[in-house]
């Protein structure tokens, strides 16, 4: 069989490369989920690619209000072959419609054909006859030598008990919760004859261009050795107080209270890199790539013009549109595009709006480490979810005990005065200061001072 791609981004992805042909793949979902959105997308595609393609659909509309409808949609294409059937007259006689579609069927030998619903055909019949029907067509489908995919209005359970699921050689699965600002929607893979798919829940988004899937993770396997290269912050009393800067591809925890200046510790590693030939992404949940770059003059880091020479990229996100796996796939397509070799994540607090509990935080943050290691990127988590005043050595700091490298900041109040501190927790693999070690910030950017005692 040939396998043919869905046109779809991601879904070849998830789905193992694409479609056989011929197969019947059933797309399942309740109402507003993006069924049809999925399969017509398809549907165009594949006309776009010089195939034949047949869009089946009983409703109660005719077929230019159909195309009116569809023709909302970027990747909507003229040459979509509709035929509509009356609703309510497929549900008392489904057997009419068989007939007229074989027809069809034989008359423009489609490669591809959606059947949109496939629930409603047949209604009125008693569940015994409704199932002898759906054999039939299953049997006139297995003619066509076609990719034919059909939409069903159905739950999780309602899915598991049809007969639809028995005969389709793929079942895909959407559902989608509505959230206060946005819309979660997910898609999953229940079977999938003869293809090596990708499991579990992927996230999707829908709009006017159609739909685009982010696959979940794949954490890639660890590599077997270790870079024994150095890299740092281009701040010489500091990497001699790390044994020499921090390894290449380790990953790095930078925790502390507001104001010790860690996203100036974080604009410093990216330009350091930038300055050597080493690409850098920034990515922030908080702050605009205007007010990045305004904050980094101010401290003679000109980030614009290391932009401009592709050194540098900004990707931004407010925590309350975060999409994890999106903004995932967005850190990887930045990261191949400029061969990023060094990555900063500030704060890693914004993940707290995209996951229901501190676990499934921890697991995609610890993915992450993964694919950067992978990737031959240094990466550097900022973390700034510590109320003022607390105890860092004592504080639950997110993913500290998976990260490579741990370095806790703190304001201290000595005889009056506001100092900055900072303490290298861990670093594994090398030796390391153990002392408590005070820096200050001015307009020329960090400076390392002398050893201070916690009092």
């Amino acid at each position: 069989m040939d396998t043919k791609s869905t046109g779809i981004p991601g879904l070849d992805e998830i789905l193992g490369g694409g479609i056989p042909q011929p197969s019947t793949i059933l797309i399942a979902g309740n109402p507003g989920t993006g069924r049809t959105t999925l399969g017509i997308q398809s549907l165009c595609y594949a006309a776009r690619e010089g195939e034949k393609v047949l869009y089946v659909c009983p409703t109660t509309k005719s077929e230019s209000s159909v195309r009116e409808i569809l023709s909302g949609y970027d990747f909507y294409e003229e040459s979509l072959n509709i035929r509509t059937y009356n609703i309510s007259s497929v549900e008392r006689d489904p057997l009419t419609m068989l007939v007229d579609l074989g027809n069809a069927v034989a008359s423009l030998n489609p490669d591809r054909v959606l059947i949109d619903p496939v629930t409603p055909i047949g209604f009125g019949f008693p569940e015994a006859e409704r199932r002898r029907f759906m054999y039939s067509l299953n049997s006139a489908i297995n003619d066509w030598n076609a990719i034919v995919y059909m939409t069903g209005t159905m739950t999780t359970v309602e899915m598991c008990r049809s007969v639809i699921t028995d005969i389709a050689d793929g079942v895909i699965y959407l559902s989608q919760k509505i959230e206060r600002v946005h819309t979660d929607r997910r898609l999953r893979v229940v079977k999938f004859s003869g293809m090596s798919y990708l499991s579990g829940e992927h996230f999707f988004e829908i709009s006017a261009s159609g739909t685009h899937l982010y696959p979940r993770i794949q954490v890639p396997v660890p590599k077997p050795e270790w870079n024994s290269e150095r890299t740092g912050f281009g701040i010489e009393e500091l990497e001699k107080f790390m044994g020499g800067g921090l390894f290449r591809q380790s990953s790095t925890l930078l925790a502390g209270n507001t104001g010790t200046g860690k996203t100036l510790f974080g604009l410093q590693f990216i330009v350091d890199g930038a300055r050597k030939g080493e690409p850098g992404i920034i990515s922030s949940f908080e702050e605009t790539p205007g007010e990045i770059r305004h904050y980094a003059a101010n401290f003679g880091m000109d980030i614009k013009e290391l932009e401009e020479r592709d050194l540098v990229r900004i990707l931004c996100v407010a925590p309350s549109e975060i999409n994890a796996c999106k903004h995932a796939a967005e850190l990887q397509e930045h990261i191949e595009a400029i061969g990023a070799r060094r990555i900063v994540l500030d704060d890693i607090s914004g993940f707290d709006h995209a996951f229901g509990d501190c676990s499934e935080k921890r697991k995609h943050l610890s993915n992450l480490i993964r694919i950067f290691k992978d990737k031959d990127v240094t990466s550097l988590f900022i973390s700034g979810n510590m109320a003022a005043g607390s105890d860092p050595l004592v504080s639950e700091i997110p993913i500290s005990s998976f990260v490579d490298n741990l370095i806790l900041m703190r304001n201290l109040e000595i005889e009056s005065d506001i100092k900055k501190a900072l303490y290298i927790l861990k670093m594994h693999g090398s030796i390391h200061e153990k002392r408590l070690i005070s820096y200050y910030i001015d307009s020329e950017g960090i400076h390392i001072g002398e050893f201070l005692k916690d009092r």
